[in-house]
């Protein structure tokens, strides 16, 4: 008989909270709450099983970050565990790690990192998931809390930051930890912290969002956006926009008037690569491709950043670069 599990979607440093199972044909497990609302718990239940699962029904599921405590500077470890899951062959959600924030953990309808004490997470707990569910158990918000009693590093020295990410970007996909046990090559979605093992995706974890996009099909995501508001609130000033395409990526941007307007690209050290609009534009709404050249050459397949100005309005938005 398999074994379920209620457990907190949190990793630890040493215990393990979710029931193992020996030798199961397929390991990963999904998270199962059928309790609309703000939960850090859930059931451990097969893509199989008749009551379903946790799931979006939105592909595009962008993320900002808090800098505050140990926030400062882990965009682009954030930005790499983002990119592990988008990248899964077969399942069309991708995450982005937009930018900073001042939001905290709290259901005010945007997906943010953060690094704090508590929020559920304590003693052994390195980090904490937080989901919204609606009817369905449908996926409608998703929050990540850092232990902040830890250090956190993005060099590959422990706690690793992308490692822990990734690991929790997975809870907020709808995945619960696997029952695989084994000594090495273990899947990310393992419920004990391993070191930076956890930022390379396993076919285990993979085969756990292709299971969910079997069950709960969605179309392939299209434009990840970033918006400046009015100073009202009200129309956009400013709309940034990024999807992957094959040979490269599409910027869209958006303007409620006409002014000048400096579009760059940066990699994930923060280098400008490029330049892809210096100049006046008309109000209205603009694409521009992007094959990854850059002053430097052609830039490989990856993550980068890009960030739209106008004289009184900022925007930014991740890309990603195809092959």
């Amino acid at each position: 008989m398999k074994s379920l599990a209620t457990a907190r979607l949190s990793l630890g440093a040493a215990v393990l909270l979710v029931m193992l199972a020996s030798n199961p044909a397929l390991a990963f497990r999904m998270i199962q709450n059928t309790s609309p609302g703000r939960t850090s718990f859930g059931t451990a239940v097969a893509c199989s099983d008749p009551g379903g699962f946790v799931h979006w029904t939105n592909p595009s599921i962008s993320f900002s970050y808090n800098p505050a405590n140990q926030g400062t500077g882990k965009g682009a470890a954030l930005a790499a565990a983002a990119l592990a899951w988008t990248n899964v062959s077969g399942a069309p959600q991708v995450l982005t790690v937009s930018g900073t924030t001042n939001a905290g953990f709290a259901t005010d309808g945007a997906n943010t990192v953060v690094w704090a004490t508590g929020n559920g997470c304590t003693g052994g707990c390195l980090a904490i998931t937080a989901l919204v569910l609606s009817a369905g158990q449908v996926i409608t918000e998703t929050d990540v809390s850092f232990n902040d009693a830890y250090a956190w590093a993005t060099n590959g020295s422990d706690y690793d930051t992308q490692s822990i990410a990734t690991h929790e970007f997975g809870h907020c996909l709808g995945l619960h930890h696997t029952e695989l046990k084994k000594a090495g090559n273990r899947p990310t979605m393992y419920a004990s912290y391993f070191g930076t093992g956890a930022r390379t995706l396993e076919s285990d974890d993979m085969q756990g969002l292709q299971c969910a996009q079997n069950h709960y099909p969605m179309a392939a995501a299209q434009f990840i956006a970033a918006v400046d508001r009015s100073e009202g609130g009200g129309v956009p000033a400013l709309t940034l926009a990024a999807r992957p395409r094959a040979g490269g990526a599409v910027l869209r941007f958006g303007l409620a008037d006409g002014e000048e307007v400096r579009l760059e690209l940066y990699d994930v050290a923060g280098r400008l690569l490029t330049t892809l609009v210096n100049g006046h534009r008309d109000a209205g709404e603009y694409e521009v491709a992007w094959d990854g050249a850059s002053s430097t050459g052609k830039a490989p397949s990856g993550i980068y950043f890009a960030r739209i100005e106008t004289p009184g309005h900022q925007a930014h938005a991740t890309v990603i670069l195809a092959e």
